[in-house]
């Protein structure tokens, strides 16, 4: 696939009429618990993790690069990925129904995970999105620029 290219995995719903607030969840739950403390208990949640294509596929203790592996293996290595996040997405949902917080997960799947997260903001109209900071500065670049002309875009459009 192209780069760029992504698939959604699995769709939030659209309940009730209250705006929701987008979290895009690494491997803790830092951030699902800093935006359960930070708005209030009627918000509604999004669990969001994108998934990019793996470079390398630990293979019997060695890491193989995916272009290297043969298909069936690059396909078994993602079932287990993708099961491996929906697993930790199902500790958040669990953690946001133990606060009595209304959420629902969503996996993306993109080639780029920043590509992937504005094809997301755009394709469901997010108004809230809550990250952390990125340690590759060239996603956090690219995101950065893309909301800021957003916002632009957003504020001329609200005039």
């Amino acid at each position: 696939s192209q780069a760029g290219d992504s698939s959604e995995l699995s769709s939030p719903s659209s309940s009730g009429g209250g705006e929701q607030v987008y979290v895009a969840v690494g491997g803790s739950k830092a951030m699902v618990l800093w935006a359960l403390h930070k708005f209030p208990k009627d918000t509604a949640f999004v669990l969001l993790h994108v998934c990019s294509q793996p470079k390398l596929i630990p293979i019997m203790g060695a890491r193989i690069p995916a272009r290297q592996v043969q298909e069936q293996e690059l396909t078994s290595y993602k079932k287990m990925e993708l099961q491996r996040i929906n697993d930790s997405l199902d500790q958040h949902l669990l953690l946001c129904a133990q606060e009595k917080v209304q959420a629902e997960k969503l996996v993306v799947e993109s080639d780029d995970v920043a590509e992937g997260l504005v094809q997301l903001i755009t394709e469901h109209h997010v108004t809230a999105l809550v990250m952390g900071a990125a340690a590759d500065k060239h996603y956090t670049k690219y995101v950065h620029k893309f909301l800021s002309d957003l916002l632009k875009t957003y504020r001329l459009l609200s005039l």
